[in-house]
């Protein structure tokens, strides 16, 4: 009539479950935390990616403002003074013959000790561009130009973090 049914032999142990529980965890901290890196690599990629491409502007704003100051014309006055943490770019923005008037002169400056990239326009004060940038040396190239007589380079050595590659960027006049 009845029939007799052997526990011991139906469903899973208590072993058992805990074993394939903490497997089952075991997987899913490991796919969590594969996850969380792809998540941070991705974050650090769009943060060098978005300093590059701020960087590039920052280069072309500056060739900009080489170009509005006459450099590599034939109508160029000395007007750019570069030293190795800023480079001075005086410009005659209105065009009335003279440098004498407010934001006819633009420094950049890379400030070391705070890791950033500044721009001044006239008397006021220096605005942020860029930070953190690991270091940018500016540099007239060549070095010897008032010997040749010509209108130097305007050389840029630049590392936007401190793992990265050092890279370089140079303005040159058209004529040289």
């Amino acid at each position: 009539m009845f029939q007799r049914i052997d526990i011991s032999k139906s469903g899973f142990t208590l072993v058992e479950i805990l074993l394939s529980t903490g497997i089952g965890l075991l997987l899913i901290l490991f796919v969590l935390k594969t996850f969380l890196d792809y998540q941070q690599m991705a974050l650090k990629q769009r943060d060098t990616a978005r300093i590059q491409a701020t960087f590039q502007r920052i280069l072309m704003m500056m060739k900009s403002e080489l170009i509005q100051a006459g450099y590599g014309l034939d109508s160029y006055q000395e007007g750019i003074q570069i030293t190795d943490e800023w480079i001075q770019i005086q410009k005659d923005g209105n065009l009335d013959g003279d440098l004498g008037d407010s934001r006819e002169d633009i420094v950049y400056r890379f400030f070391p000790d705070d890791q950033k990239l500044s721009r001044r326009s006239g008397q006021g004060y220096f605005q942020i561009l860029l930070e953190p940038i690991y270091f940018v040396f500016f540099q007239a190239h060549p070095l010897d130009f008032e010997s040749h007589k010509s209108i130097p380079c305007v050389r840029i050595r630049f590392q936007l973090q401190e793992l990265d590659a050092i890279q370089e960027a140079t303005l040159c006049p058209l004529n040289p």
